[in-house]
């Protein structure tokens, strides 16, 4: 289906207003040819008024005449006094379509505007849905600040052209009536000025499809822009450290011009067509002109019809130039929904899969059989199998890039397997469903995961049925709950954007009872002590140890002191388990796991 044809999908259910937005656009057009008649009728009448003398005998004035098919209003003047009654009546009657036209453009703009607003709100709830439910895989390889700026700007720029209808359709409307209303006065006049039209709908395509092609290129230039301004906020810390903040100033400098280029590449276009729309206009204008001039001599035309005539062509190419300013209005909107639909098509991960199993009561029984998986066809773990008991402690040791983090991943299914299986109490993860898969594991991760907003807010994170109670408990447990009344407001205190109000420890202990109150029967630790001082890491380990107990517990850890009383260590290298038991067994054995003890303790 092709970009417009999704576009205008979203617009069927809006179907309704888009009519009722275009009864009102014609109303507006007729009562803005309503003017151009009182017009034209007047000056006829005011020069019958001229020319005769109302002692010769009374004046008929018609209204709204149109040969052969209405004969008009017919009004008489007798004397003086009813021409200035009429001059009353006419200005009453332009005063009252003024205020009707009034009414139904406020109609015409608040339908449209509505539609538009509706509009991107279902369409960012639909980016936000799409982007959450997508694999973490498919994210990974997206820059933040691109899907960002897809979220953001590229849906307000589709905002901006479905509200922008409005005039559009009030434009798309009036020239049929004008039209309409011309040919009933002068054929030849109006077949003339419509010779322009075919050379106008060219310049307004060709002008689109440049803007088009631009505007793609600007939207991927905000893009670059929102990237690099997550990268330096998040990074601020190591910019600074580095005295880099030239270089970053540099960079964003150079990315910003070259959106600039670009952006005043696309205002060249859309300047010059406006003025281009009115010359070409302009040149049908005066051949209409000419022509009523010689109707008007010929006796085919009234002075007064032929004023008319000619402020109807002005109207007339005025919808013209509107059509051609939103067609690159348009053009701007396709580019961004093009960017908009590339999100809307992301894979979804299996929430949404009928026929799969709910874990029973789990007792906490896990197997990998002869797993294998990797980036992009690059092997990261390789035919890895084990088998740990309910409430045993796992962990996974190895040097950078061994596949420790990914191993556990595969346990959450944030990735699938390529091969193998893996298994919680003899179930193998694939045929269960997935919330319920994740329902049963709880994560503490090396960079603590906090959200904006208060700390029983965070706490109840993954059980929000909890009590109050039970996250007090759960604080407790987590050496939590002293630093916590100490805050302002206790448990209602605002922690700020990704705990920024806590210290290192407070995140870390804060997260440890978010993982306590879920309650889950397997804990994945990853380097959950490693950013600690000496003395919040001896809190945080104590309250991992009130987390662990029951637990059948994976942890990931560069501090092998850390691991030392685990009832298993795995020993990873190039994606594969070269080594197999406890503490003492692995180092009786003089293998890699001797080795990096040696090069850690050593140090």
């Amino acid at each position: 289906m092709s970009t417009f044809s999704r576009f205008a999908r979203y617009l069927s259910p809006h179907f309704g207003s888009i009519i009722l937005a275009v009864v009102c656009a014609l109303l507006i057009a007729f009562c803005e040819a309503g003017y151009i008649h009182i017009l034209a009728d007047t000056i006829d009448a005011l020069k019958l008024i001229e020319t005769r003398r109302f002692e010769d005998g009374s004046i008929q004035i018609r209204y709204f005449h149109f040969e052969g098919a209405f004969d008009g209003l017919e009004i008489t003047i007798t004397t003086a006094s009813d021409a200035f009654r009429l001059i009353g009546w006419i200005l009453a009657g332009i005063l009252i379509l003024v205020m009707v036209k009034g009414g139904f453009t406020y109609c015409n703009d608040y339908l449209m505007a509505r539609v538009g607003y509706q509009l991107i709100t279902q369409v960012r709830n639909e980016l936000y849905e799409r982007i959450l439910f997508a694999p973490l895989g498919v994210l990974k390889a997206h820059r933040t600040g691109d899907l960002m700026a897809r979220v953001t700007d590229d849906v307000r720029t589709w905002q901006y052209a479905v509200g922008s209808t409005a005039n559009t359709i009030r434009a798309a409307v009036c020239i049929p009536v004008f039209i309409s209303v011309m040919l009933f006065r002068s054929v030849q006049m109006t077949v003339l000025a419509l010779l322009v039209f075919p050379l106008l709908a060219h310049l307004i395509n060709r002008f689109g499809r440049r803007v088009r092609s631009t505007s793609s290129e600007i939207q991927q230039q905000t893009a670059d822009i929102s990237s690099q301004l997550k990268e330096t906020l998040f990074g601020l810390k190591i910019i600074k450290s580095f005295t880099a903040e030239e270089i970053e100033r540099n960079r964003f400098a150079a990315t910003n011009k070259g959106q600039y280029r670009v952006s005043m590449r696309r205002v060249r276009l859309t300047a010059m067509l406006p003025p281009l729309v009115e010359f070409i206009s302009a040149i049908g204008i005066a051949t209409v002109f000419g022509l009523g001039c010689w109707q008007v001599v010929q006796g085919k035309l009234t002075t007064g019809w032929f004023i008319g005539y000619i402020g109807m062509v002005s109207l007339m190419f005025k919808p013209i130039k509107t059509i051609g300013l939103f067609n690159n209005v348009l053009q701007q909107s396709l580019a961004s929904a093009r960017r908009i639909f590339y999100v809307l098509d992301f894979e979804e991960e299996a929430y949404k899969r009928e026929k799969q199993l709910k874990l029973p009561s789990v007792r906490g029984e896990v197997e990998f059989r002869d797993v294998s998986f990797g980036y992009e066809h690059e092997p990261v773990v390789k035919h890895i199998s084990f088998h740990a008991k309910p409430g045993e402690v796992i962990a996974l040791v190895g040097r950078s890039g061994s596949g420790k983090t990914t191993l556990l991943n595969l346990l959450s299914r944030f990735y699938e397997v390529d091969s193998g299986d893996i298994l919680i109490d003899g179930i193998s993860t694939s045929e269960v469903a997935l919330a319920d898969l994740r329902r049963h594991i709880a994560i503490v991760p090396q960079d603590t995961i906090l959200f904006d907003g208060t700390v029983m807010e965070n706490i109840i994170y993954g059980a929000p049925a909890a009590t109050r109670e039970g996250a007090v408990e759960a604080a407790k447990q987590a050496n939590a709950h002293n630093f916590i009344i100490q805050m302002p407001k206790g448990y209602e205190t605002q922690i700020g954007e990704s705990g920024a109000k806590l210290s290192t420890g407070q995140q870390q202990r804060l997260a440890i009872a978010r993982a306590i109150l879920k309650g889950p029967p397997i804990l994945v630790l990853d380097e959950a002590t490693s950013a600690l001082d000496s003395q919040s890491e001896v809190l945080v380990q104590a309250s991992l140890e009130n987390l662990m107990k029951g637990r059948t517990t994976f942890v990931i850890a560069h501090r092998l002191s850390t691991v030392v009383h685990a009832d298993k260590i795995l020993v990873l290298n190039g994606g594969k388990i070269v080594e197999s038991g406890t503490h003492q067994e692995l180092l009786k054995n003089g293998g890699l796991y001797q080795k990096l003890c040696q090069m850690q303790f050593r140090g």
